[in-house]
C-alpha cells in the first residue's frame, strides 16, 4: 500500500544545506497500522509531510498504491478554519471534492459527540473536541489511507486515552491503512502493529518493533503492551 525506499530529505536555505532524513525504507501493508517514533527534532514530521506530498525536496521513492484523493492527513496543528463553523470544518474536504452527500460527516459528528456544537466555532471547543473535529474532517472524505502527525498532542491523559480508543475502533471498522507519528511511547505501543524507531537527526531507521497482539482497547492493560513499551524505551536514545 505504501512503499518508501531510500528516502532522503535535505533542508536547503540559500547556500546552506542540512540533512534531515538520511535513507529510510518503510513498507506499510493495506489495512496495517504503523507508528513512527523518535526523539524530538529527528525529522518525524518532515517524514510524514513528504509521504503526504507536502514536500517535494527529496530523493528516493515514495509509492502509494491508492488514488491521492483517498489519502487524508491530520496535521499536528489540526488546521481548523476559525471562521467556519464545526459543520463547515467537518465537511470542508467534501466541499472541496464537490461531494453533495454529507451523511458520513454527520454520522462521525454524532459518534464523537460533536453534533451539538454544529453551529459553534473552533474557538468555542475544548482541545479534545478540536482534535475530534480534525479526525471527523479527515474521515468524512472516506479515505483508504490516514496519515496523522501527533494528532493527540497536548491533551490530558484521560482525553488522550479515550481518543486513542476511538482511533483504534475506527481503524478496525473502516479497514484503514494508518501511519501515525508520535513521541509518546504508550501511544505508539497502543496504536502500532509495527513501530518504526528513528535515530536522532538526520533520521534513519534504528529498529522496527513488532506489536502484533495489539488491536483491542483492553490491550493497554496487558503484559504485551508493557513489554512493547519497554522495548521502545530501550531503543530510543
Amino acid at each position: 500500500m505504501i512503499n518508501i525506499s531510500r528516502l532522503k530529505v535535505d533542508f536547503i536555505s540559500g547556500t546552506q544545506s542540512k540533512k534531515i532524513i538520511e535513507g529510510i525504507d518503510v513498507h506499510v501493508d493495506e489495512g496495517e497500522s504503523v507508528v513512527v517514533i523518535g526523539p524530538n527534532g529527528c525529522g518525524k514530521t518532515t517524514f510524514l509531510h513528504t509521504i503526504a506530498g507536502l514536500n517535494d525536496n527529496y530523493s528516493g521513492t515514495i509509492e502509494i498504491e491508492e488514488d491521492r484523493s483517498r489519502v487524508a492527513l491530520i496535521l499536528q496543528e489540526i488546521g481548523l478554519l476559525p471562521w467556519k463553523t464545526v459543520w463547515k470544518n467537518a465537511t470542508l474536504g467534501l466541499d472541496l471534492q464537490d461531494v453533495g452527500d454529507k451523511s458520513r460527516a454527520e454520522e462521525l459528528l454524532e459518534r464523537l459527540d460533536l453534533m451539538k456544537y454544529k453551529t459553534d466555532y473552533p474557538s468555542q471547543l475544548s482541545g479534545g473536541e478540536r482534535r475530534k473535529l480534525g479526525l471527523v474532517r479527515a474521515l468524512s472524505v472516506d479515505p483508504k489511507i490516514l496519515l496523522m502527525d501527533e494528532p493527540l498532542v497536548s491533551l490530558d491523559e484521560f482525553t488522550r486515552e479515550r481518543l486513542q480508543n476511538t482511533i483504534l475502533e475506527l481503524w478496525k471498522e473502516k479497514g484503514l491503512t494508518m501511519m501515525l507519528v508520535t513521541h509518546d511511547i504508550e501511544e505508539a505501543s497502543f496504536l502500532g502493529e509495527r513501530i518504526v524507531v528513528l535515530t536522532p537527526s538526520p533520521a534513519s531507521v534504528k529498529e522496527v518493533v513488532g506489536n502484533e497482539t495489539m488491536g483491542d482497547v483492553g490491550f493497554r492493560r496487558s503484559e504485551d503492551f508493557y513489554g512493547t513499551a519497554q522495548k521502545l524505551r530501550e531503543s530510543l536514545p
